[in-house]
């Protein structure tokens, strides 16, 4: 209870450890307030391309802060927490994105130790699937706070999910390492080895 993991039933009848972090939920909304917001792919490469290019944030955000849970306005949440440490908000939507991915790669990085203090064990690597494989500025922000590679896929990891135990019910698949072991070799994945950010 103190490290927020609780126990989530699978498909197969066994459990899978969980905890929940945040996640894009605080940009999505932050954008949402904007006119400038992206709109499509090209807008929103130019967005994470500015945010790239700003210093990283000297504090992060307490993503685990229950304000950010479902505000009336999440860039006045963001800038409360920010008054109460001191810290003068971002200037502009990519300060904001900057903030963001930076403090949602810490909040990964923080549930990981936690994972790997509960089981005594030590991961290797971070998978990253759904939107935020598509944000290259968290995966790399995950991979500098963790430490460790993060690979991200492109695919939606529910629907997959959902795809793959019908398939093994259906007994088209042997098992979840066999459906593995055919996506792996049509899945596109990009890796982001941690890095010392500027």
């Amino acid at each position: 209870m103190t490290a927020r993991i609780s126990n989530e039933r699978t498909s197969n009848g066994r459990y899978r450890p969980l905890t929940n972090v945040i996640g894009l939920w605080l940009l999505e909304r932050t954008l949402k307030e904007s006119a400038a917001r992206p709109r499509n792919d090209a807008e929103w490469a130019a967005l994470i391309k500015a945010a790239e290019k700003l210093p990283a944030p000297t504090v992060l955000l307490d993503v685990a802060d229950p304000a950010f849970s479902n505000p009336e306005s999440m860039r006045a949440a963001i800038d409360a927490q920010l008054k109460k440490k001191k810290i003068a908000p971002p200037k502009n939507l990519a300060g904001y994105t900057r903030l963001i991915c930076a403090s949602l790669g810490r909040g990964h990085a923080d549930a990981m130790r936690s994972f790997e203090q509960l089981s005594n064990r030590k991961f290797k690597r971070i998978l990253i699937v759904g939107g935020g494989s598509k944000n290259r500025l968290l995966c790399q922000a995950t991979a500098n706070a963790a430490g460790l590679p993060v690979v991200s896929f492109s695919l939606e990891g529910t629907a997959v999910g959902n795809i793959a135990s019908q398939l093994i019910a259906l007994r088209a698949v042997k098992d979840l390492a066999t459906f593995r072991a055919h996506l792996s070799k049509t899945i596109k994945q990009t890796v982001y080895q941690p890095r010392a950010d500027s």
